[in-house]
């Protein structure tokens, strides 16, 4: 009995541990909401940055990437202004499984706030872990396209 009440105790311990924190959508998008983006394009880190913002206005419709280890995703490319004044591309990926098929048409506004990595060809970067957070120290993460936020709300948020 003290072990299994033990263990319980562990676990609801180890999920305040993990409780993500929710950032609020921007009201506008301004070049100064891509500012954090701007600085990871300029160190060009080799890993992914958690707790990236972009917005900006899509460049095409979502295309579906089906299948693979994490599941099926939509991915489309925004227009993004840096603080600059720079105009660059940025790829926005958003996990079926996770976020539920998230669809974006031509010149749709798009904000998004997850996991920031460095792209090549077409986009300057990407960002994609747009999902309530699966891992600490990233916030819960979140896609906006049309007004319409992806996820909702997510559990264990402070």
């Amino acid at each position: 009995m003290r072990i299994g009440l033990g263990v319980a105790l562990l676990f609801c311990t180890t999920g305040a541990a993990f409780a993500a924190k929710d950032v609020p959508v921007p009201t506008s998008c301004t070049p100064q909401v891509n500012a954090g983006l701007a600085q990871m394009i300029a160190q060009h880190p080799t890993r992914d940055i958690d707790n990236v913002m972009a917005c900006g206005i899509a460049t095409q419709r979502s295309r579906v990437q089906r299948g693979g280890p994490h599941g099926s995703h939509h991915v489309t490319t925004i227009a993004v202004t840096l603080p600059d004044g720079q105009k660059v591309n940025v790829q926005i990926v958003t996990n079926d499984d996770l976020d539920g098929p998230v669809v974006v048409q031509v010149n749709d506004p798009v904000f998004a706030y997850g996991q920031g990595y460095i792209s090549h060809g077409l986009w300057a970067a990407g960002i994609h872990d747009t999902h309530c957070s699966t891992h600490r120290g990233a916030d819960n993460g979140w896609v906006v396209v049309a007004g319409v936020k992806t996820p909702k709300s997510c559990p264990n948020t402070r």
